[in-house]
């Protein structure tokens, strides 16, 4: 079978490379610098939550501050899937989903065969640490004399999320946007080597409510680009920024919804649902014989196709989405993946609450809107 899906190899850079390669920038030899980098004294990585690099073209108008430094040159790609909790841990690792093991939005723990949000369940689990397989690499900065530190909203400070890919970081937490630049700015002032996340979430909850084409998203873009203007104005010279983002996003209408969940023929052997509405993943039940395996993923092929890939586990492997996958992480992947590969997403019809399906902009899947996005450099990395 040809699957066609866009390449994602490791020749590319992407949002794994960038924390390795400021620290490097900061005279950690160890570490690859791949976006090679000039050296500096600080370096900080601005994460703007769903904004892709298509998005920004398609809205410069509205951002013309980050659209004039935008170029296809300085585009990086995110990783696989394009959703925020395997993206941020790439951030912050330094390594792909497949090694550090936030493989999707919704996955199903092998030990207990529940399916856990990684984005907000991960206190379900004793140890929420426990289930990274890569540490962060703020420890690593540390010991080389680097005071990492991330500045949130402080919605975000005291989230198992946050403690599992921030551990090591120093916390800031500011509500508004021009506060949370002003607390970058006074942490640079600061003596020594400083590595700074500037976390901004705004723009992603917009696309989600009222889609990435709306005026309401267009405005909160420009207070985006204002920040983000003044910051870099006002770097000290020896310091670095790269302005970056987790995924791209696109709107999804309610007419290009499609319902899967209660024909028996598609669902007898499936026994949960993963991922999200543009990268499911499903995993079989453990009755399920190889026989019935193949007989389903024949079904979902059948009437799916169309519309999605529908692949295999060790065919997703095999096309590189994930890259190197590590063994203790293999249990984790779904056992049939269904890719968008048009502007659709897919919901389960047994859950009567229509849980979601109000959401407008969407993520997850494939396509380049999703998996493009910035790699802005700013100050002393332009």
């Amino acid at each position: 079978m040809s699957i066609m899906l866009p390449s994602l190899n490791s020749a590319q850079l992407s949002l794994a490379d960038v924390l390795p390669s400021c620290l490097a920038s900061l005279g950690m030899q160890e570490m690859p610098n791949r976006l090679e980098l000039p050296a500096a004294q600080s370096a900080v990585v601005v994460l703007v939550d769903g904004l892709g690099s298509q998005n920004l073209a398609s809205a410069s108008a509205h951002a013309r501050f980050l659209g004039r430094h935008s170029t296809s040159e300085t585009s990086l790609t995110t990783v696989f899937p394009s959703t925020t909790a395997a993206a941020l841990a790439s951030l912050t690792t330094g390594t792909t989903p497949g090694q550090h093991g936030m493989t999707g939005y919704k996955v199903r723990n092998p030990e207990s065969g529940d399916v856990v949000n990684l984005l907000t369940g991960l206190g379900v689990f004793p140890e929420p640490s426990a289930w990274i397989t890569r540490q962060p690499l703020y420890s690593r900065a540390q010991e080389n004399g680097i005071t990492p530190t991330v500045v949130a909203h402080p919605r975000f400070a005291d989230t198992p999320l946050t403690k599992v890919i921030h551990a090591g970081a120093v916390q800031l937490s500011s509500k508004t946007l021009d506060e949370r630049v002003q607390a970058v700015l006074s942490t640079l002032k600061q003596p020594g080597k400083h590595l700074v996340i500037l976390y901004i979430s705004e723009l992603d909850e917009l696309a989600h409510n009222k889609g990435v084409n709306s005026p309401e998203w267009a405005a909160s873009l420009e207070s985006v680009d204002g920040a983000l203007k003044t910051l870099s104005e006002q770097l000290p010279t020896d310091a670095g920024m790269i302005v970056t983002a987790d995924h791209g996003v696109l709107d999804i209408p309610a007419s290009k919804h499609f319902l899967y969940g209660t024909d028996l023929e598609h669902m007898e052997h499936i026994s949960e649902v993963g991922g999200e509405p543009r990268c499911l993943q499903l995993y079989f039940s453990e009755e399920a014989t190889v026989n019935d395996r193949a007989a389903a993923l024949t079904v979902w092929r059948r009437d799916w196709s169309e519309l999605a890939w529908v692949l295999s586990k060790d065919e997703v492997l095999e096309s590189g989405l994930y890259g190197v996958v590590d063994t203790a992480v293999l249990s984790r992947l779904g056992d049939i993946f269904v890719l968008a590969k048009k502007d659709v997403a897919f919901y389960d019809e047994r859950d009567h609450l229509l849980k979601g399906r109000n959401m407008i902009g969407q993520h997850g899947g494939v396509s380049a809107i999703e998996l493009s996005i910035p790699g802005i450099r700013l100050g002393a990395f332009a």
